[in-house]
């Protein structure tokens, strides 16, 4: 019994080995440039930011896109306290 277990673990450990391989060889393809239209990674444009109020920890609400001196933020007000806040981006 104790030779029939090991054996099953080592049989299972490779497995586990070569599929752990399989998997990162697989997700890494050299040969793909990223100029076709399949990905459309081209396309995909940055997330705009997130803001909590420091006040009431609540999420607030993104008021858009203001430029101040030339720079580029975005504008954010608390639904509950009325904090605003301003992220550059």
């Amino acid at each position: 019994m104790k030779k029939r277990t090991k054996i099953a673990s080592l049989f299972l450990a490779m497995l586990m080995a070569f599929s752990l391989m399989a998997v990162t060889a697989s997700a890494y393809d050299a040969g793909h440039e990223h100029d076709c239209m399949v990905c459309g990674e081209e396309g995909i444009q940055p997330r705009r930011p997130a803001a909590w109020c420091h006040s009431c920890s609540q999420a607030m609400i993104d008021d858009g896109i203001v430029w101040i001196e030339g720079n580029r933020y975005v504008a954010f007000h608390c639904g509950s306290c009325k904090a605003t806040l301003t992220l550059p981006w």
